[in-house]
């Protein structure tokens, strides 16, 4: 049987047509999403960080890669990919259902190296204990090509369809396509795709991505920012950024801080005993229950 490809489409996608691709495959490639001279800004900043960051090892981490997190402390140009109008359309599609609001789960710079190997495959949601298939997803994954991804540099290789599968089928490497994209696109995956990053067998050639990933408003995020980003940073973040990061309430009463204030309202100057409190219940819910908005799985 013929393998799936991964559909490309441009930045000017319809919601629903989008949403059609990653029911049926759970990827798709979106071309073209973000000017060069954005990226170069980027790079700029993280260069001195990838020259001296140490390569990984390990099978899954890789010995000819090299991953820098906590990209907000190293660079202001990370925050327009991370909030970028299409990713976000995306994760209102494929997370939105299922909570109040969504997070960032982690976010890094992946760069392949030549001579590396494949990763094992593998699918992002495997945080969490829970069953596939299931129409809920967990977390959603982005990917953005910083340099072109071709075969040969070790473009990300996804099995498009397998969010469909159960946990007993085992993927096969002959079943993968590689997300061959151009520099300034992004491919987006539900947790459940299978996936992995390729194999590289150029002689001097980096393949260089940034992972953002997403997930529910009440799961534990990946990465731990409220360590990894100091909050005299966090305080000059957009608000919209920082709430991505979890400084945020997720209805009803899921985060809260000191007299039941929203965290951002406490970054921001609130006192600790001045108020009384307040019921956060959902919008539109007359009490301490799930939003009408929200499916229960």
């Amino acid at each position: 049987m013929a393998v799936r490809g991964i559909e490309t489409v441009d930045l000017s996608v319809d919601k629903d047509e989008l949403a059609g691709i990653l029911k049926r495959d759970g990827c798709v490639i979106i071309n073209d999403a973000v000017r060069h001279d954005a990226i170069d800004a980027m790079l700029a900043d993280l260069d001195p960080y990838l020259g001296r960051k140490a390569c990984g090892q390990g099978d899954f981490v890789g010995y000819h890669t090299k991953r820098l997190h906590s990209l907000i402390t190293k660079t202001e140009h990370v925050g327009s990919f991370l909030v970028h109008d299409k990713v976000l359309e995306v994760m209102d599609l494929t997370l939105g259902p299922w909570c109040d609001n969504y997070q960032l789960n982690s976010n890094s710079i992946t760069a392949i190296g030549p001579d590396e190997t494949p990763q094992p495959l593998h699918r992002d949601d495997l945080l969490y204990p829970l069953a596939h298939p299931s129409e809920r997803n967990a977390c959603t994954s982005t990917f953005w090509a910083l340099t072109d991804f071709t075969e040969d540099n070790g473009a990300t290789r996804l099995i498009p369809g397998s969010h469909l599968w159960d946990d007993e089928r085992v993927p096969r490497e002959d079943e993968t396509v590689p997300a061959v994209m151009s520099k300034g696109s992004f491919c987006v995956f539900v947790g459940g795709t299978y996936h992995g990053g390729g194999r590289n067998v150029t002689s001097n050639e980096w393949r260089i991505a940034m992972f953002a990933g997403y997930s529910l408003g009440w799961l534990r995020q990946e990465q731990n920012w409220y360590l990894s980003v100091p909050l005299d940073i966090v305080k000059n973040l957009p608000e919209q950024l920082a709430r991505l990061l979890g400084y945020n309430i997720h209805k009803p009463f899921l985060g809260w801080m000191q007299d039941f204030q929203d965290p951002w309202d406490v970054i921001n100057g609130y006192e600790e005993l001045s108020s009384g409190g307040a019921d956060l219940y959902a919008d539109g819910a007359a009490g301490p229950v799930q939003g009408d908005s929200v499916k229960i799985a």
